[in-house]
C-alpha cells in the first residue's frame, strides 16, 4: 500500500496521487509531445473524457454542453498537471456509487459534483490548463508564477497571451474571484 501523505497545502491525498505543483514539477504545456506515461496531453485527454462521461452516464443523468464542457475543461487541467487517468475515473465511478447507494449531491449534477471533486483533490488554487474568465474575455491558464499570484492566459480572442493577476481570474463555472474562495 502508498503511504500516505500530505500535498504541501495541509490537505491529506491519502489514496490519491499528489499533482505536480513546483514548476520544475509540471509539463509545460506548450511541450505536450514530452507526454504522460508515453501519451501527450491531448492523446490521454481524448482516452479520458469520453470514459469519465460514460461512467458518470450510469448513474441515468443526461449533461447539458455547459457540463460536459465543465468536465472536459478540468480533465485537461489534471492531465497537465499530472494526475493519473486512474484516479480521473476512480473519482467519477465514487461519486455514481454513492448517488446510487446514498443519494448523495443530490442538489447538483454528478458532472459539477465530479469537477469540485477534482478541483478538492487536485486544483486547490489555479492550475494550468484551466479555463478561466477575465476581464478581458475566457482564456486557458498556460503559465502560474511560482509565488501564485500572476498567471499567463492564452486568450481565446485573439490568441494572445496576456499576464494577469490570479486574484481577478474567476473559473468559468464560478462568479467568484478564484483567492477569495480559498481565503
Amino acid at each position: 500500500m502508498v503511504e500516505s501523505g500530505r500535498d504541501g497545502h495541509g490537505v491529506r491525498q491519502d489514496w490519491l496521487s499528489v499533482p505536480r505543483r513546483r514548476d520544475g514539477e509540471r509539463l509545460d504545456p506548450h511541450m505536450y509531445a514530452r507526454g504522460i506515461n508515453g501519451l501527450t496531453v491531448e492523446e490521454a485527454f481524448r482516452r479520458a473524457f469520453p470514459r469519465v462521461m460514460g461512467i458518470l452516464a450510469r448513474s441515468g443523468e443526461e449533461y447539458s454542453e455547459f457540463e460536459r464542457q465543465a468536465v472536459g475543461r478540468a480533465i485537461r487541467a489534471c492531465l497537465i498537471s499530472q494526475v493519473s487517468r486512474a484516479n480521473l475515473y476512480r473519482i467519477a465511478g465514487i461519486l455514481v456509487a454513492d448517488r446510487r447507494d446514498e443519494g448523495a449531491h443530490m442538489d447538483t449534477s454528478l458532472a459539477l459534483a465530479y469537477v469540485g471533486a477534482l478541483r478538492e483533490a487536485f486544483l486547490d488554487e489555479i492550475s494550468v490548463g484551466e479555463w478561466v474568465r477575465t476581464a478581458f474575455g475566457a482564456g486557458e491558464v498556460r503559465y502560474v508564477s511560482s509565488d501564485g499570484t500572476n498567471a499567463a492566459i492564452m486568450m481565446e480572442a485573439g490568441g494572445r497571451e496576456v499576464w494577469l493577476p490570479t486574484a481577478t481570474l474567476s473559473r468559468m463555472d464560478d462568479e467568484e474571484p478564484i483567492h477569495e474562495r480559498a481565503s
